[in-house]
């Protein structure tokens, strides 16, 4: 009878024992997901991290058929294809881009090419067996000159539709203005900014993405 009672003492108790494991387990869980928490705040990892709402997207069409010039060439970007707040805007007739102060992440692309109006009448162009060498390269308007120093340079392409690419940080104490420029050399015979063909505009020779972080 003893051991009958005994039995029946710690199967009464088992489920009070159950609860106490499985309420310590919960209280390690929380313990272990608020010190996780923690460390993921330390390291800077959780998504409580606000972001700017400040971006922009502005591209250069071809709404005409326009010749490079020697030397360094301003990029009409023309064409606002997404804008968000009031820190980066553009003028689509200068393609002067205006950014209130603070550091921004700058992205681009640049395209010229070589075309002949005779012949390139079928979607193709006239690439050179020898092109120029060509950048782009960030710049405060009416700065370009050999005497100063660009925000950010692009990466080396040739005149043969390959893209110079600018990817940057850039921080401006105060509110500021910059413009994207494209230069080939000297002798540009034969070298276009724009080409307008087949009644369309819709050849991207460049883009900017602006992106301010702070």
């Amino acid at each position: 009878m003893f051991g009958l009672g005994k039995f029946r003492l710690e199967k009464g108790t088992a489920p009070q024992a159950g609860r106490r494991r499985q309420g310590g387990r919960r209280a390690s869980c929380r313990s272990f997901g608020l010190a996780l928490v923690v460390a993921l705040s330390g390291l800077g990892l959780t998504t409580t991290i606000s972001h700017s709402a400040d971006y922009a997207v502005y591209e250069e069409h071809s709404p005409e058929t326009k010749p490079m010039q020697p030397g360094g060439n301003l990029r009409t970007l023309n064409r606002v294809i997404t804008q968000t707040g009031d820190a980066i805007h553009l003028d689509t007739e200068t393609g002067i881009v205006s950014l209130k102060a603070g550091t921004y992440r700058i992205s681009g692309v640049s395209v010229v090419t070589y075309f002949d109006a005779k012949a390139d009448t079928d979607g193709r162009v006239s690439a050179a067996a020898r092109p120029n060498a060509s950048y782009a390269m960030l710049l405060h308007p009416g700065k370009a000159s050999r005497d100063v120093e660009p925000l950010a340079l692009g990466t080396v392409a040739t005149a043969n539709m390959v893209p110079s690419l600018v990817d940057t940080l850039l921080t401006f104490d105060q509110d500021t203005q910059i413009v994207l420029m494209h230069q080939a050399g000297r002798d540009v015979e034969g070298i276009y900014l724009e080409v307008y063909v087949d009644n369309s505009d819709k050849h991207v020779m460049a883009r900017l993405v602006i992106q301010k972080l702070e």
